[in-house]
């Protein structure tokens, strides 16, 4: 009994399945089967006069509803899949940059993202970008000893946070730009 379910929910998706990748053969496979054996054709004629070789023909009748809509359900499938990939990473995320007051980055600070489901410890890349979830956001904390701790909560969460630095962080961050400046020779 639960069999017979089975098969006849299956059996219109595989239908259409098949019907899709027959409509994609007759559209794209048999137009380039031709034209590789045109191109092979026309190298063996220059050493062969009167050299021919057969193509491959589609069928005379049309296609049936069933090879159309399966066609149609396979292109949306792979439409659907795209999209998924590709547009909902950049809907779901959002990118938030964190910087000093004075305008530097962060690069590497511990941040504490607060969820539904609990918290997630992550670190700003070396430009002080993080990454977070658009949705399903309570809060956002940095936690890190070279900046003041600052918690935002979801209203306050803008592209760009700015972070107050600790005495260790201005020290640090000085130090790194008389280490990291260009020699003056």
């Amino acid at each position: 009994m639960i069999l017979d379910a089975i098969i006849a929910l299956l059996a219109p998706i595989i239908a259409a399945i098949v019907g899709g990748v027959t409509a994609v053969s007759y559209l794209v496979l048999l137009p380039a089967a031709n034209l590789l054996l045109a191109g092979v054709e026309a190298v063996i004629s220059l050493f062969v006069s009167g050299f021919q070789l057969g193509r491959f023909k589609g069928r005379a009748e049309k296609p049936s509803a069933a090879a159309t809509a399966g066609g149609a359900l396979v292109l949306m499938l792979i439409v659907g899949l795209l999209g998924w990939l590709v547009v909902a990473p950049r809907v779901m995320n959002r990118k938030v940059a964190f910087v000093a007051e004075d305008g530097h980055s962060l690069p590497f600070a511990a941040v504490i993202i607060h969820t539904s489901g609990g918290n997630e410890h992550r670190r700003t890349d070396n430009a002080g970008n993080l990454v977070i979830p658009r949705f399903n956001i309570s809060g956002l904390t940095i936690k890190d000893p070279r900046y003041v701790e600052q918690t935002w909560p979801k209203s306050g969460i803008t592209r760009e946070l700015t972070v107050s630095r600790t005495k260790l962080g201005a020290s640090l961050d000085s130090l790194a730009d008389r280490l990291l400046a260009p020699d003056k020779r």
